[in-house]
């Protein structure tokens, strides 16, 4: 009878154990890389980005709610002015959810950015920015997934323009660095992302069949 009761305990603590293990997906903030360009000036993603707090479940393909958050950053470009130097901040303030097929293709729900400059300097004179914050810029995210990374991108996406009296009052002037519809974003997510086993599953007649019988 102590035997049995044992064993029988064992057993629940195995399937409790099994369970737990089944269904276990850690959240995670997974490191992000990649380019944008904005008003096709092209350049690298900040440093230490990430998208989290997230899970990949590998049996479904399914990326849970999470939001892309990045560091603030400085870029450069030429204008008729000479050189302008733009710090700034790109968030998502909403959050999105992805899926990867059998087939390794990733398809993301629409991300909602917005990007604040809170610093700009032309030909080395600093410019007053006060409030200078463009959004929604939704991006469309779509790309493939692999064991090492998801690769995800979006061509074309349009970055409204602020009001003229933004900006300090610069806001026309930021607008022709900034606003428009050249804009492109490629994002790389570093994780295993490894596909889905297709589903091979027979069903006959009620009965549960392996594939080929």
């Amino acid at each position: 009878m102590h035997a049995m009761r044992i064993h029988r305990g064992i057993g629940s603590i195995a399937f409790a154990a099994a369970q737990l293990l089944a269904g276990a997906a850690v959240a995670a903030d997974f490191p992000v890389s990649g380019s944008l360009s904005v008003n096709g000036n092209a350049g690298d993603l900040p440093t230490g980005g990430t998208f989290g707090d997230s899970t990949y479940d590998a049996s479904t393909g399914a990326i849970s709610d999470g939001a892309f958050s990045f560091p603030e950053t400085t870029t450069s470009f030429q204008t008729d002015l000479g050189t302008v130097v733009v710090t700034y901040q790109l968030n998502q303030t909403n959050t999105s959810t992805g899926l990867v097929a059998a087939d390794g293709t990733a398809a993301w729900t629409n991300a909602s950015l917005k990007l604040t400059v809170t610093h700009v300097t032309v030909i080395g004179i600093p410019i007053s920015v006060g409030t200078c914050v463009f959004q929604p810029i939704d991006i469309a995210l779509a790309g493939s997934a692999s064991a090492s990374a998801l690769d995800l991108g979006d061509a074309g996406f349009t970055i409204p323009a602020v009001a003229p009296s933004d900006c300090g009052g610069n806001g026309d002037q930021i607008n022709d660095a900034i606003a428009g519809t050249n804009n492109a974003i490629e994002v790389f997510l570093a994780g295993d992302f490894t596909p889905p086993a297709e589903n091979d599953t027979i069903f006959m007649d009620g009965f549960e069949l392996p594939a080929g019988e």
